[in-house]
């Protein structure tokens, strides 16, 4: 009869493996246990240093305390008076701030409203006074969905202040001074940093419609006079070049111009003959730009080592070095959620491109890559409603001013 044999190394490893298993779990315990010490320690030590802190603190509010009481009575009862005085006419104006604020709270809510419709004596006036030599503001666009100012100038007439048909603004930095070129009305008109109207250039000119501003002097373009004028600031002519054409220094329907502030070039777009034309300083031609590029080009802005022009026809912009060399091409074609039909723009110093779309009665917001960040407004007659704006530019506190076509012909600060 056989024995039978009994393998007894299976037997063995299984206890190796228990005997290895306890092994790592007492470790593993070991370790949390000195984790959990080390946490304890860090806990406790800033619970003391947090002790301390409040210690000192209220020793700090203590002294104050007592300073401040001691400065009390040392004060005459006059003394007294004058400053609970100057403390009451300080809340006073901080409530009247606070209040102002609160009452532009409805902006936010302005599409639970409906529509507004205003008629020519409705204007909501700003209440701020335009800091001189203010570094310019990156606007937070994202709060720009309502003026907080329009101004209303309807008009069937030439009267001083009001507008007809407004295609372009520019604005004096130093003051805040808007220029508008009023297109229908044959003139550029002038108005203060609340919407007040200040004074008419004396020239009457042929349909202006692009204008802007630098180192004191104002450029306007003239559709129908196919030319360029250079003004001083209080509107006194310097000098008229241009005459329809498509040569050097003419013009066939010119729209949007801009001025280098690097060497006071002049950059005009001769949208009918597809070019930009760029002017020295003296208006004398110095050179082309996008020859059998443009299709229709509207604006134009040179914005310290870039010129942006914006190609109406095409809806896109083109973006040049300051060697005129073509570096990039923004902005598709679309209805809606891209432009249809782009008419002026302005830059910030992010280098966003804040864009007035007339067909679809918006202002746009791209950045540099020419990616949509944000749109505002919708087709209308009421506050922060547009019909067909036109004119657009930022001043330095940040603020967004439009203009509007003749059926609004309203000025809106955003």
């Amino acid at each position: 009869m056989a024995t039978a044999e009994v393998d007894l190394s299976f037997l063995t490893q299984i206890k190796e493996s228990r005997k290895k298993i306890r092994d790592c779990f007492k470790k593993l315990h070991e370790a949390l246990q000195l984790r959990e010490s080390i946490l304890l320690s860090h806990i406790d030590q800033l619970e003391n240093n947090y002790n301390n802190k409040t210690q000192e603190m209220n020793s700090l509010i203590e002294a104050l305390n007592k300073e401040m009481a001691q400065a009390t009575k040392t004060l005459s009862a006059n003394k007294l008076a004058e400053t609970h005085k100057q403390i009451n006419e300080l809340t006073v104006e901080t409530d009247s701030s606070i209040e102002f604020e609160w009452n532009n709270q409805f902006e936010t809510d302005i599409e639970q409203l409906g529509s507004i419709k205003l008629n020519s004596q409705t204007t909501i006036s700003p209440t701020r006074n335009f800091p001189p030599q203010v570094k310019a503001v990156v606007p937070d666009y994202n709060a720009k969905q309502l003026p907080t100012a329009y101004c209303c100038k309807r008009s069937d007439n030439k009267a001083p202040g009001e507008l007809n048909c407004p295609r372009g603004i520019a604005v004096l930095n130093q003051t805040g001074d808007i220029y508008i070129a009023d297109y229908c009305n044959d003139r550029v008109q002038v108005f203060s940093c609340n919407g007040d109207y200040l004074f008419i250039f004396s020239e009457k000119m042929n349909k202006p419609i692009g204008i802007c501003i630098s180192h004191n002097i104002v450029v306007v373009t003239q559709y129908h006079g196919h030319c360029i004028n250079m003004y001083g600031l209080e509107g006194e002519l310097i000098k008229s070049v241009g005459s329809k054409g498509d040569g050097k220094v003419q013009f066939y329907y010119p729209h949007g111009v801009d001025v280098s502030d690097r060497n006071i070039n002049v950059y005009a777009c001769d949208s009918g003959n597809n070019r930009v034309q760029i002017l020295t300083q003296e208006l004398k031609f110095h050179s082309m730009l996008g020859i059998d590029l443009f299709e229709y080009p509207r604006d134009v802005k040179v914005a310290r080592d870039r010129v942006l022009v914006l190609d109406g026809s095409d809806s896109c912009m083109f973006v040049f070095n300051s060697d005129h060399v073509l570096t990039n091409r923004l902005i598709t074609r679309g209805d809606g959620k891209q432009t249809n039909n782009p008419f002026r723009f302005d830059i910030d110093r992010n280098y966003n491109i804040i864009m007035s779309d007339y067909s679809n009665h918006c202002v746009y917001v791209f950045n540099q890559e020419g990616e949509q960040i944000h749109k505002f407004g919708k087709e209308g007659q009421g506050i922060g409603e547009f019909f067909r704006p036109f004119g657009i530019a930022l001043d330095n506190t940040g603020h967004i001013i439009v203009v509007c076509d003749k059926h609004t012909n309203c000025l809106q600060f955003f």
